[in-house]
């Protein structure tokens, strides 16, 4: 499979948004296979983007790391909304289901101003 994270780019990471309002994978832009070698700045991102979707709303921030078809390592920052039933790794399992709580407006103006604060290149999959 192909390394989605490898995008032309001279930020310090790469964000990948899926169908899911406020989901994102978030890697380094260049490649790492191993936490040791991983740049202290993707945790930072991290939890900085966990806490915002917290201060929006949502009371769980899922962080899934499966860097197995993808050996680029990268996180998977999952959020729970306030309505969604299914909680945990079957919530995160539908992650690519239809009638995913959409991005707004105002999501998308938090996306670009932590993208711009912490370095991001964010690439829209959905």
């Amino acid at each position: 499979m192909r390394d989605p994270f490898s995008v032309p780019t001279n930020k310090t990471l790469v964000a990948l948004c899926g169908a899911r309002k406020g989901y994102i994978m978030l890697a380094p832009s260049q490649a790492v296979e191993s936490y040791r070698d991983c740049p202290n700045e993707l945790f930072t991102a991290a939890r900085a983007w966990a806490a915002r979707l917290e201060s929006f709303g949502s009371p769980r921030v899922y962080w899934v790391t499966l860097s197995e078809e993808v050996r680029h390592l990268h996180i998977h920052l999952f959020p729970r909304w306030e309505g969604d039933t299914l909680k945990g790794i079957p919530l995160f399992e539908t992650r690519n289901e239809p009638n995913q709580p959409a991005w707004t407006p105002q999501v998308k103006e938090l996306l670009r101003e932590w993208a711009a604060r912490f370095n991001v290149e964010v690439i829209e999959t959905a």
